[in-house]
């Protein structure tokens, strides 16, 4: 019995060393270091800045040279085709043709969003036909050509450069929104730590006082026994026990349903076992409302996205605006071609048709041309002018929310500062209440020991013991959340005296 009994708190204490040390502790800055890699949100915005920093290369790489190829190898067809003869019934041929043929572009973009393209283009074609008297006849051919061919837009927006522009605006706004979210992270993670950490101390403060009721349980039950204090008084810290109890499992509940949110949030596995710690520093500092407010109009990145969205409105407008502006086009085009001799023997070589085609392209005259197209809209039925409107309404419209969103970052720095100070003045009060109530409750529990006061009293005084913890806690975690919400809403560190941002 001894043997198992030694075996039994043998596993029983292993496996508690094992959940220790399987827990990880960790503080404020471990958790936020973890979410800034790990979480959901900041793996959703590298993706999206991934996409802009792709796009913004897509942009770039459209001002450089760039190559196309077009293969058909082979092309063939066979049918049949009636010819008109004239003063005679027409006759049916019948046709077949091979045709190998290719082409490769070298395209050069022009900042004026011209283009320039050299283009290489050649074909090998066997052409067989065969006659209504069945007489066949056959060639083989390669026709080669080599042109330089140029194009310009006139009288409309550089939609090259503006592609460009905008690729630099949405980058830089996705920078923006990127940073902005880590700065959101690092909030919500100190918000959901300090409450973690208050749903942790609730339950300590819960096992406390149990561990306190059991004991003046323990003591009630001797002094009724021994017959120093009546009945009701005894029966009376039972059931203040079992309220204790009660609420202690209360406070285990929300604790797990807390670590559970709180590791969903810092992207960890809910199997993981973690705890929180903090100090609980308190060192007041002083904050200016009217230098917090510059700091924040001069940092918030929110302004800066609202500028970006202004400008691409604009862009916006431009664009629309040139759908009902007078267009055109300037091409020109400059080719040298040859085609093989077409009396060659059918059964002669490529190498032989190649060489007959390249004579023929020096020989041949060279072939050239300029065109100048002019697109001019005429009416639409106020379609265009319409759409112009709708686009310089969204641009008034984000102007107009500049100005707004200017003034709400003067009233959230104002609120901030004014709930630090608050938190910081409770914070200052209920400390001193808690060291009162804990005296009182020293106090009290010796009168109680000595008989001077009965159980009521005694659990009135350990309420208010228990509430006072409770209180001193909530301020606490006020004003580190108001030290939280300070850092968002001005991107600067007043602890340190340094932005939060650069």
């Amino acid at each position: 019995m001894i043997t198992v009994l030694r075996i039994f708190i043998f596993i029983i204490f292993s496996s508690y060393i094992s959940l220790f040390a399987q827990t990880k502790v960790l503080t404020l800055n471990n958790a936020i270091d973890i979410a800034l890699e790990k979480s959901y949100q900041v793996k959703s915005m590298k993706l999206s800045l991934i996409k802009a920093e792709e796009n913004l290369a897509a942009a770039k790489g459209r001002f450089k040279t760039n190559a196309e190829m077009n293969l058909q190898v082979p092309t063939w067809s066979e049918h049949v085709s009636e010819l008109q003869q004239p003063n005679a019934l027409p006759v049916f041929n019948t046709t077949s043709t091979y045709l190998y043929q290719g082409n490769l572009d070298i395209n050069q973009p022009l900042p004026t969003n011209g283009l320039f393209t050299l283009r290489s283009y050649a074909y090998h074609r066997d052409i067989s036909n065969f006659t209504s008297s069945l007489e066949k006849e056959k060639r083989k051919e390669i026709y080669t050509s080599l042109s330089l061919r140029f194009s310009q837009p006139l009288f409309t927006i550089n939609t090259l450069k503006l592609g460009l522009k905008t690729a630099n605006l949405n980058h830089e706004s996705t920078l923006k929104r990127f940073k902005r979210s880590e700065l959101e992270i690092v909030y919500n993670v100190t918000s959901a730590f300090f409450s973690l950490y208050q749903a942790t101390r609730r339950m300590e403060i819960a096992e406390e006082t149990t561990t306190q009721q059991r004991e003046l349980y323990d003591l009630s039950k001797k002094k009724y026994e021994a017959g120093l204090i009546p009945e009701v008084e005894a029966l009376q810290m039972e059931v203040d026990l079992a309220e204790q109890q009660n609420d202690l499992v209360s406070t285990q509940g929300e604790l797990s349903r807390r670590l559970d949110s709180f590791k969903q949030l810092i992207g960890l596995q809910l199997s993981d076992q973690i705890t929180v710690k903090t100090d609980f520093d308190f060192q007041p500092f002083a904050v200016d409302l009217t230098r917090a407010v510059e700091i924040a109009l001069d940092k918030r990145l929110e302004l800066r996205e609202t500028e970006i969205d202004i400008e691409l409105a604009k862009i916006s407008v431009k664009q629309v605006d040139a759908y009902s502006e007078v267009k055109a086009d300037v091409s020109a085009f400059y080719d040298i071609t040859g085609v093989s001799d077409p009396y060659i023997s059918y059964n002669s070589s490529l190498g032989t048709l190649w060489n007959s085609s390249i004579d023929d392209l020096k020989d041949r005259p060279n072939n050239r041309g300029v065109a100048i197209n002019f697109t001019i809209p005429l009416w639409d039925w106020g379609v265009n002018k319409a759409q112009v409107q709708a686009a310089k309404a969204d641009l008034k419209n984000s102007e107009l929310y500049l100005v707004e969103l200017k003034k709400t970052i003067e009233r959230e720095v104002r609120n901030v500062v004014s709930q630090l100070k608050e938190a910081e003045n409770r914070l200052n009060v209920l400390d001193k209440n808690r060291n009162v109530a804990q005296r009182a409750f020293d106090i009290s529990l010796k009168r109680f020991e000595n008989g001077d006061i009965t159980s009521q009293d005694l659990s009135l005084v350990r309420n208010q013991l228990t509430n006072a913890k409770f209180s001193y806690l909530g301020a606490y975690i006020d004003y580190k959340l108001a030290i939280a919400e300070l850092k968002k809403t001005t991107m600067w560190d007043f602890e340190k005296d340094t932005s939060v941002v650069d």
